[in-house]
């Protein structure tokens, strides 16, 4: 069996949720023995989409057309697309229809979690919906001593480090992480991922322009391994998501994990048990010191997250994905 992955703006996604998801995808799949192509020009048996722009739809109706099983991977929904870019707002309430178009071509769509699943329901995408993780790269990711200190080195980090991973967009809590931080001056807080600073909005503007000393911005970071390493509580302030990759990877690096609670975490995120969830900043700050205070806490959660995400990894997540791939077939 022979599967195009296809990811339209490919140097877009560099470093994105959905970027990490398609590579996931490729590596899972090459482990269980699946030829893996990424050119929509190649010959292969089942194409999987991961993109919904105007190409995407493009490639989508040519394959259908000429007889070829699609797969498309739901990881956009107008929920997690609101209070994103800039304009995405104007955009979300348009996208509904589209969505439900777009969906609704595939032989089968793989969603990432429960919650996602029942959002496209209620859409009314009637097509058949399989949930599988998008998976963490366990072979990379995973507590490095040496990293730890590099990248600590590299950012002057010391003591005890809060940290959180992803694009700077205002869904992911980029205002409750500056505004937690104030109340933590003895620690460092530091968010690494990319700022698309033309599309980020006035009010992050502003929020980063008046933030304490104590939190760090990084941009964009090649090798993200160190940044998981280097940190010491994952706190994860996002108001909507999918899945939420950067949950998976902190864990597969030990972290302890303090997160909103979201009903996407629902049945794999246990509150008190793998993780700790929060409904509001003072949660979160309560959260927080709890794990600072107690260095035994925060290791017995690190090792909890650990051993869930050895149930996300990419051999596991490539078995499921051929299955799927077999039975459509």
């Amino acid at each position: 069996m022979k599967v195009c992955l296809y990811g339209e703006l490919s140097r877009m996604l560099l470093g994105s949720g959905i970027g990490s998801a398609i590579d996931h995808q490729e590596k899972a799949l090459k482990l269980n023995g699946v030829e893996v192509t990424r050119d929509p020009k190649d010959e292969y048996d089942l194409i999987d989409i991961n993109t919904l722009g105007p190409h995407s739809a493009y490639v989508a109706h040519k394959k259908m057309w000429n007889g070829i099983p699609l797969v498309i991977h739901s990881h956009t929904t107008v929920e997690d697309l609101r209070n994103s870019f800039k304009y995405t707002n104007n955009i979300a309430p348009k996208l509904r229809g589209y969505l439900r178009y777009f969906y609704s071509q595939a032989d089968l769509i793989i969603a990432p979690s429960e919650y996602t699943k029942t959002i496209l329901r209620d859409y009314g995408v009637r097509r058949d919906v399989r949930v599988i993780s998008n998976g963490v790269d366990t072979d990379r990711l995973k507590p490095n001593e040496r990293l730890r200190r590099e990248f600590r080195k590299t950012y002057g980090l010391r003591g005890v480090v809060v940290y959180s991973v992803g694009h700077i967009f205002k869904r992911k809590g980029i205002i409750e992480f500056i505004d937690v931080a104030k109340v933590f001056p003895e620690a460092q807080f530091i968010w690494v991922g990319r700022n698309y600073r033309g599309l980020v909005d006035a009010e992050i503007k502003e929020a980063m322009k008046n933030q304490p000393e104590n939190v760090a911005f990084t941009g964009y970071v090649k090798d993200v391994v160190g940044a998981y390493c280097g940190g010491d509580i994952f706190l994860f302030p996002s108001w909507c998501e999918n899945q939420g990759i950067s949950i998976l990877e902190a864990a597969a690096c030990k972290k302890p994990l303090v997160l909103r609670n979201l009903p996407t975490y629902d049945g794999w995120l246990e509150h008190g048990k793998n993780c700790l969830k929060a409904r509001n900043n003072s949660e979160f700050e309560k959260h927080i010191t709890h794990l600072m205070e107690d260095k035994k806490l925060a290791a017995r959660y690190g090792r909890k997250a650990y051993d869930m995400s050895r149930k996300h990894t990419l051999k596991k997540v490539g078995a499921e994905l051929k299955k799927a791939y077999e039975t459509l077939l």
